[in-house]
């Protein structure tokens, strides 16, 4: 399942997703993630297992935005 950052806090990353939002352990992640970050969610038995980065997807999500705001004040 796909997801988004939208927050870090204490120990515990906020992750959005298309259902809801997941509360999960700083150390179910590599350890590198920030707000914005595209995450791939692996889930078993309903339970989230692992969160891993999306490099390309992350990188592809912050040009979009970067063009928008740039569009914005031209």
């Amino acid at each position: 399942m796909k997801g988004i950052v939208d927050r870090i806090e204490d120990s515990i990353v906020v992750i959005e997703t298309d259902e809801k939002m997941y509360n999960v352990d700083i150390e179910r992640t590599d350890g590198t993630l920030k707000e914005g970050d595209v995450v791939e969610l692996i889930i078993q038995d309903d339970y989230i297992v692992e969160v891993r980065k999306n490099v390309e997807e992350t990188q592809s999500r912050e040009e979009y935005i970067n063009d928008l705001i740039k569009d914005m004040w031209e």
